[in-house]
């Protein structure tokens, strides 16, 4: 009877705990008072707040939360200027625009980790401020779903729509797309450790105007210059101009890999244009070079001279000569559109294998010179020279849509679906 008695009152116990985590379990704020409110009741529980339609000015989701989920989502007509994570945790943020009402717009992640940020609006469009995405020193953090768009086209200061810095580790940016920014790089920073860049659309880095070369001449798509572990994967890269490439790597960049993405390097929408450089790796003025790249099952359709003379899809520091061997870039079973000049490429690489050279000179017997027959979607054709040329050892096993690489590996990030 008495063991009867115990297990009753903890069952009454539990229930008292536990009803105040069902009843507040979603909650409708219309104000920042009211979310700071919400986001201190559900501290302990966990939940979802709901954004009414309204302008917010700035939101601070803050320390000493469980890790019990908190969702925050924003019905349509949502627009914030600034959210600050705080020191916390386990937190979910979407649905929402991120842009200026009366200044800056800026989404900041401060020393938290398990941090989800989807479905975003960020955009200073039509406004002489900026509206980006701040990453200082946070941990798995990932922004998902999301499209950033004239992130700063009128702002006097440098604006990145995604900025990492050094203290932030397993980072990943999936699914998103950048479009159209003036005087902006989409991707910007140094990292710490781990980040994955998966699966997004790169296109437009255009010069501002008006406000100086040194503030409107440096426009790439991606530009990273520390850190350790980074993937870059199925994306599409579009057309940059003023800038150093679509995809600029220097300094202590070590272990990185770039596989199975697809750099163009004309688009409709910048006529009489094309873009010079798709990856760099490797600056003459920096002190370090980045070890350990590979660069693997990439189509690469970016190329044309450079204002210094140099012709290629991609280039590497001749300061690459004094590193170990064993510590320069792998460049094996890509598609490169333009190589005219490729000592610095061939004397900079570690390998050089099994890729195809539209216009120029390959490194190596494994290198095949010709047309190479791709669609407009950058797929190979029944007569196309990348079937079945890859080295497999290198090739990842599936290609830029996921689809598996059956039999001998195509080059190139997409394979040939004929078969």
């Amino acid at each position: 009877m008495r063991s009867r008695s115990i297990a009753l009152l903890v069952c009454a116990l539990a229930a008292l705990l536990l009803a105040p985590a069902v009843e507040a379990k979603t909650i409708r704020v219309k104000s920042e008072g009211g979310f700071a409110k919400a986001a201190w009741k559900l501290r302990i529980t966990g939940g979802t707040i709901v954004l009414r339609p309204q302008l917010y000015g700035r939101l601070v989701v803050p320390p000493r939360r469980s890790t019990r989920p908190l969702r925050i989502i924003g019905m349509r007509g949502v627009r914030v200027q600034d959210v600050v994570f705080d020191r916390t945790q386990h937190v979910s943020f979407g649905r929402v625009r991120i842009g200026p009402i009366r200044g800056d717009a800026l989404v900041e992640v401060r020393t938290s980790h398990h941090i989800l940020l989807h479905d975003l609006l960020v955009s200073a469009a039509g406004s002489r401020f900026s509206a980006a995405v701040f990453l200082p020193d946070s941990r798995h953090v990932t922004i998902r779903r999301s499209t950033f768009m004239h992130c700063g086209d009128h702002s006097w200061a440098f604006v990145n729509c995604v900025t990492v810095w050094r203290w932030s580790h397993h980072t990943v940016i999936e699914d998103n797309h950048f479009h159209d920014c003036r005087g902006c790089d989409f991707i910007h920073g140094r990292f710490g450790t781990h980040l994955t860049i998966l699966r997004n659309r790169f296109e437009r880095a255009l010069p501002c105007r008006k406000m100086g070369y040194y503030r409107c001449g440096h426009n790439d798509l991606v530009q990273l210059f520390a850190g350790r572990r980074l993937r870059v994967e199925g994306n599409h890269f579009g057309v940059y101009k003023g800038g150093g490439a679509q995809l600029y790597l220097t300094n202590n960049v070590d272990y990185t890999t770039i596989v199975n993405n697809v750099f163009v390097g004309t688009d409709p929408l910048v006529p009489g244009y094309r873009a010079r450089m798709a990856i760099v790796i490797g600056s003459n003025a920096s002190r370090r070079l980045p070890h350990y790249a590979k660069v693997v099952n990439n189509t690469i359709l970016t190329g044309t001279r450079r204002k210094d003379g140099y012709a290629g899809s991609i280039r590497m520091s001749s300061r690459y000569g004094s590193v170990p061997r064993w510590k320069r870039p792998i460049v094996v079973n890509n598609v490169i559109g333009l190589l005219e000049t490729p000592a610095r490429v061939c004397n900079g690489a570690q390998r050089f294998i099994n890729n195809l050279i539209v216009l120029g000179q390959g490194c190596s017997s494994s290198n095949v010179v010709g047309p190479v027959h791709l669609d407009r979607q950058g797929r190979p054709s029944a007569e196309s020279n990348v079937i079945d040329g890859a080295n497999r050892h290198y090739a990842p096993s599936t290609d830029a849509t996921g689809r598996r690489r059956s039999g001998a590996p195509d080059i190139g990030a997409l394979e040939y679906r004929g078969r």
